[in-house]
């Protein structure tokens, strides 16, 4: 491999790890909207399914960025 293709596939490295840096952080602030704004629980009638709906999406984000940060780090 030269270097170019090992620079430019550390940039796709470095972009998936900050889209799934970006999926986390989307996931904390509607939990932590939904506990903490009661405005958006009227909004939501499941607000219970919401949580858990943002906490999956996050906790997938975190299990693939770790998975990657395993093995290409």
């Amino acid at each position: 491999m030269s270097q170019k293709e090992v620079y430019v596939g550390g940039l796709f490295l470095e972009a998936a790890k900050i889209r799934l840096e970006a999926r986390i952080k989307n996931a904390e602030a509607k939990v932590n909207l939904y506990l903490t704004e009661l405005v958006g629980v009227g909004e939501h009638p499941e607000i219970t399914d919401e949580i858990i709906r943002a906490a999956e999406e996050g906790a997938h984000a975190q299990d693939v960025l770790d998975f990657i940060n395993k093995r290409w780090n």
